[in-house]
C-alpha cells in the first residue's frame, strides 16, 4: 500500500506538474495567498487623480478601471499570474478594447512623458504593458501607482483563407489559439504550455515543439501589426517598414505596442509525447550524461543524427521540500507520430531509454492535448521566480552546475512549499537559425548550447528575499564555472530572464546597433525606454 500511495502521489502531483514547471514558470492553487487589497488611491475623486489619468478616463471611456471599483480592479490585478506581481498596485488598468483605443491611450502616455522630461528630472516608469502576465519577474507587466495597459481584449484568432497563416492577438492565450486552430485542422509554431501568452513569447524569442523544423517563434512571424509612441499604427513586414520587422523577432517591447501577429501555420498533425520520471539519487550522473552524448551526436556531421521532427529534450531535477526528496523529469516529443505509436526510432537509439524509471508514459495526441497536460497543473496565485543562463554541452560545466543546484536545494531546504525544477533544454545548431532573421545573436553559432533554467515556487513572503538572493547567485556560481572551462556563452533566453537579467548584452554589438537604430526612429524621445517600467531596455542614453 505504501509503495502503490508513492507511487500514486508522485505521478499525479509531479510528473504533470514538474513538466509544467519546467516549461514555463508556475503556481500552486489560489486561495493560499492573502488577497491583493488596493490602496491609497481607492477614495480619492476624480478631479485628484494625476492629469494624465483624467485624460485616460476622458478619452476612452469604459477602458479605465480605478482602485475605487474594488471587484474588477481586483480582477484585473489577479491577471498577474505570480503572486508576488498581484502585491504591487497601479493607480489603474487600461483595458483597450480595439487599435483605436489603444492608440489613444498610448498618445496620452506619450504627452505625460514629454510633459515630465521638459522638468529636466531622470523619468521613471510610470506605466507598464501586459499581455499574457506570466512572467514572474518583480515588476515585468505591472507598476506600482502607475498605469498597466491591459492587452487581454486583444485575443482574436484568425485564419488565412487558405491555411498557410494565421492572425494571433498578442493578449491570446496558447491553449485559446491551439483550440480555434484545432477545428481549421492547423497548428502554429507557439508555446508549449498552456497559460503563457501570445504576447511576450513572440516578441522575445520562444521555442515551440517545431523549433527544429521552423526555428525560434520570433522567426515565423510574417508580420506584425504596432502602435507607435506616437499613437500612429504601422504594418511591420519584410516589405513595409523591414527594420522594425527585423528588431521585433527579439526585441520584445522596446519599439512599441504589438497588437497582433501574423504567424506561419501548417496542417496538423498528432504529436507524440512520451515521460519519464527517475530518483535522482543513482541515476542524476546517467541522466547528464544521456543528455550530453545526445547533444553531442545531434549536432554532429552523422547522416540522420539531426532530425527535425524531435523536439528538444527537456531534463529537469527537481527538489520536492514537502517529501524532502529530488527526482528526475524527461519530457521528449516527436512531432511526427509512428504509425504503431510506439517509441520513435530517433528516440529508441538515445541513451534516455537506458534509464530506469519507476514512472514511464507515452502517448500519441493533438497538439492542444499535449500543452494542455503540461498546464493542467499550472493554476496561478502563489510566489515564484525564474532565472537562466547558457552553457556550451561540456559534460563537467553540466556536473557542475548540478553539483550547484544541489549544494542550493540545501541552503533552501526549510524554505515551506518549496518546488524547485532545475532543468536543461537544448537549442541545436540544426535549427537556431531557420525562419526569418532575428535580433538574438546566435548568427555565428556552430555548436548546440544548454540553456539553463530554475523555476522556484515557495509558500511565504518573508522567504521572498532569500529565495530571490539565493537564485542569483547560484546562477552566478554556474556562470563563474562555465567560464573556468570556457564553456560559458553569453545568449540568454529572454523569455526565463528575471528583472535582473540582462539579455541584450548576449545579442551581439550589430543586433544592438539595429535595435538601438530602430528605437530611435520609431520613438525618438524613448517613451518604451525611460516612460514604460518593467522588462528589458536597450541602455540608450536619454535624448
Amino acid at each position: 500500500m505504501t509503495s502503490q500511495l508513492f507511487y500514486s502521489y508522485t505521478v499525479a502531483a509531479f510528473v504533470v506538474l514538474a513538466s509544467a514547471l519546467i516549461l514555463r514558470r508556475r503556481q500552486a492553487p489560489n486561495g493560499q495567498q492573502p488577497a491583493t487589497k488596493p490602496h491609497l488611491l481607492a477614495s480619492v475623486p476624480t478631479e485628484q487623480l494625476p492629469k494624465y489619468i483624467q485624460n485616460l478616463l476622458a478619452e476612452i471611456p469604459g477602458c479605465v478601471i480605478l482602485q475605487a471599483d474594488v471587484a474588477a480592479f481586483q480582477q484585473a490585478v489577479d491577471y498577474s499570474w505570480a503572486q508576488q506581481n498581484r502585491e504591487i498596485i497601479p493607480a489603474c488598468i487600461v483595458r483597450p478594447r480595439d487599435t483605436q483605443q489603444l492608440s489613444k491611450a498610448v498618445a496620452i502616455l506619450k504627452w505625460e512623458h514629454d510633459s515630465r522630461s521638459q522638468t529636466g528630472a531622470p523619468i521613471t516608469g510610470f506605466f507598464a504593458i501586459r499581455s499574457g502576465g506570466v512572467n514572474p519577474g518583480l515588476g515585468a507587466a505591472t507598476v506600482q501607482d502607475g498605469v498597466v495597459i491591459d492587452l487581454s481584449l486583444f485575443c482574436e484568432v484568425t485564419p488565412a483563407v487558405d491555411g498557410s497563416t494565421v492572425t494571433v492577438g498578442t493578449g491570446a492565450k496558447w491553449i485559446d489559439v491551439y483550440k480555434v486552430l484545432d477545428e481549421k485542422g492547423l497548428i502554429v509554431m507557439g508555446g508549449r504550455n498552456s497559460p503563457v501568452g501570445v504576447g511576450g513569447l513572440t516578441l522575445q524569442g520562444g521555442i515551440s515543439f517545431y523549433s527544429p523544423r521552423f526555428g525560434f517563434v520570433c522567426s515565423n512571424a510574417l508580420s506584425y501589426e504596432v502602435v507607435l509612441a506616437n499613437g500612429s499604427v504601422v504594418t511591420a513586414s519584410a516589405s513595409v517598414h523591414p527594420e522594425l520587422w527585423r528588431v521585433l523577432k527579439g526585441g520584445s517591447n522596446n519599439f512599441g505596442i504589438v497588437t497582433n501577429f501574423t504567424l506561419r501555420s501548417l496542417p496538423f498533425a498528432p504529436l507524440w509525447v512520451g515521460e519519464m520520471v527517475a530518483p535522482a539519487a543513482f541515476q542524476h550522473a546517467k541522466a547528464l550524461k544521456a543528455y550530453h552524448d545526445y547533444l553531442d551526436h545531434a549536432s554532429s556531421s552523422q547522416p540522420g543524427a539531426f532530425d527535425e521532427n524531435a523536439a528538444g529534450p527537456i531534463l529537469s531535477f527537481v527538489y520536492i521540500q514537502r517529501i524532502g526528496l529530488q527526482l528526475i523529469s524527461l519530457h521528449l516529443v516527436y512531432t511526427k507520430a509512428p504509425e504503431d505509436k510506439k517509441w520513435p526510432v530517433h528516440w529508441k537509439e538515445t541513451g534516455f531509454t537506458s534509464l530506469w524509471s519507476f514512472y514511464r508514459s507515452s502517448k500519441v495526441q493533438s497538439h492542444t492535448s499535449a500543452v494542455e497536460r503540461l498546464g493542467r497543473t499550472a493554476p496561478a496565485g502563489t510566489r515564484h521566480m525564474q532565472g537562466t543562463t547558457t552553457i556550451r554541452n561540456d559534460a563537467q560545466t553540466m556536473t557542475a552546475a548540478y553539483a550547484i543546484f544541489c549544494q542550493t536545494t540545501t541552503e533552501l531546504r526549510h524554505v515551506k512549499g518549496l518546488l524547485f525544477p532545475f532543468t536543461f533544454q537544448a537549442i541545436l545548431p540544426g535549427w537556431m537559425n531557420k525562419g526569418y532573421p532575428n535580433v538574438l545573436g546566435l548568427e555565428g553559432c556552430t555548436e548546440p548550447l544548454i540553456i539553463i533554467g530554475f523555476s522556484v515556487t515557495w509558500a511565504k513572503a518573508k522567504d521572498d528575499e532569500l529565495i530571490r538572493s539565493t537564485i542569483r547567485h547560484t546562477l552566478e556560481q554556474i556562470n563563474a564555472a562555465a567560464a573556468a572551462r570556457q564553456s560559458d556563452h553569453p545568449y540568454r533566453f529572454m523569455n526565463y530572464c528575471m528583472e535582473w537579467q540582462r539579455p541584450y548584452e548576449g545579442c551581439g554589438e550589430e543586433n544592438l546597433k539595429l535595435m538601438r537604430e530602430a528605437s530611435q526612429k520609431y520613438d525618438p524621445d524613448g517613451l518604451f525606454q525611460s516612460g514604460r517600467a518593467g522588462g528589458f531596455k536597450l541602455d540608450i542614453v536619454s535624448r
